[in-house]
């Protein structure tokens, strides 16, 4: 063979290889686009699944419905994807056949839906040997806006990677791991931000709510769920007990567009066991906190359990709804709390309804 034929072998290889490339690269790229209005929009998307909770009403339900009692028996495994060792508590996302999950301690990939393959993973490196925790290591998901992924680290920093590529586009130091603080929640991606909470009230933190800019990483605002004094519901802490007041934001949040409002729920007081160091209700801790996505300013707080002692953390998902309430229809927001109530306010303004 000479030297124009294996010239033009080595184009035509070149030539096939890059087209194949391209075919696989380009349609991800372009199905990795999940602007605002995407989400906001997010339940007539039933094939994807666009938000940690499916929806910013986090209701979890899917409209599918190809799947029922007939044919469930005839499910099948079509592939299968090992994770890295650990407890896996992730909720995948899916959007247009791409799925974003995360492995423990906080490492994220995107495979290929149909086939289990793996597009490109990404190591978030969280240093086994200093890391300063009171619980298993787990991380519980990703958030998506526009073209770029969002994952909140076990160590506490928030970092911001290519849809496309896994490529680390910004990364945020949020609090310090070596005083308790860590992440394990998913972010919640809103109109150009991302919001973030933290757990660690077994160390005796003093927890918060941040947002910050989905393009720049730049913080907005923070939230803490533990007032300073003079603050609104400092009274109700005394001494300094509130420097170490717990409050963890550790798992995801819901939010209504229309408001603007995002809905929160906030864990037990510190220390958990022992209220005797901390008189009083101990606000906003085993809350659900109603708070601005712009200026993250609480409009409004429901306390399930004052001055709790028994480490009945008010973190579950918030669920909202708008339905007929007594005769009119309302703006509602639904929740079964560990003080095993299920509670349901106004949305808009707090009002107790039922429990």
């Amino acid at each position: 063979m000479g030297n124009v034929n294996l010239r033009e072998r080595f184009a035509y290889n070149y030539l096939l290889t890059s087209a194949m490339l391209m075919a696989t690269l380009l349609p991800f790229a372009a199905e990795s686009q999940v602007p605002w209005e995407r989400l906001v929009e997010a339940k007539r998307e039933p094939n994807n699944w666009l938000t940690y909770s499916g929806s910013y009403f986090s209701e979890r339900f899917s409209a599918l419905d190809e799947i029922d009692t007939r044919n469930v028996a005839d499910l099948r495994v079509e592939w299968t994807y090992q994770t890295s060792p650990g407890l896996v508590e992730s909720t995948p996302l899916v959007v247009d056949g791409i799925m974003y999950l995360t492995e423990p301690p906080s490492t994220v990939a995107a495979l290929d839906a149909r086939t289990g393959r793996r597009l490109w993973r990404w190591d978030a490196n969280v240093p086994a040997e200093t890391l300063n925790i009171g619980f298993p290591r787990v991380n519980r998901g990703v958030a998506i806006l526009d073209g770029t992924v969002y994952v909140a680290t076990l160590d506490a920093r928030l970092v911001a990677l290519d849809a496309g590529s896994g490529v680390v586009r910004w990364s945020v130091d949020v609090a310090d791991n070596s005083l308790g603080f860590a992440m394990t929640g998913a972010p919640l991606a809103v109109d150009g931000k991302v919001i973030v909470g933290v757990a660690g009230a077994e160390a005796g933190v003093r927890a918060f709510l941040d947002a910050y800019d989905a393009t720049t990483g730049e913080r907005i605002w923070r939230r803490f769920t533990v007032p300073a004094p003079a603050e609104p519901g400092s009274d109700t802490w005394q001494g300094d007990a509130w420097q170490r007041g717990g409050g963890s934001t550790w798992l995801t949040g819901s939010f209504d567009p229309e408001l603007n409002l995002i809905y929160w729920g906030t864990g037990n007081p510190a220390p958990d066991w022992n209220g005797d160091v901390r008189p009083g209700d101990n606000l906003f801790t085993c809350s659900l906190i109603a708070v601005d996505a712009d200026t993250g300013e609480i409009r409004w707080h429901f306390q399930f359990t004052p001055h709790d002692t028994h480490d009945w953390d008010a973190t579950e998902i918030p669920v909202l709804v708008d339905l007929e309430w007594e005769g009119r229809e309302r703006q509602l927001v639904v929740m079964a709390n560990r003080n095993a109530f299920y509670y349901v306010l106004d949305r808009t303004t707090g009002e107790f309804l039922h429990g």
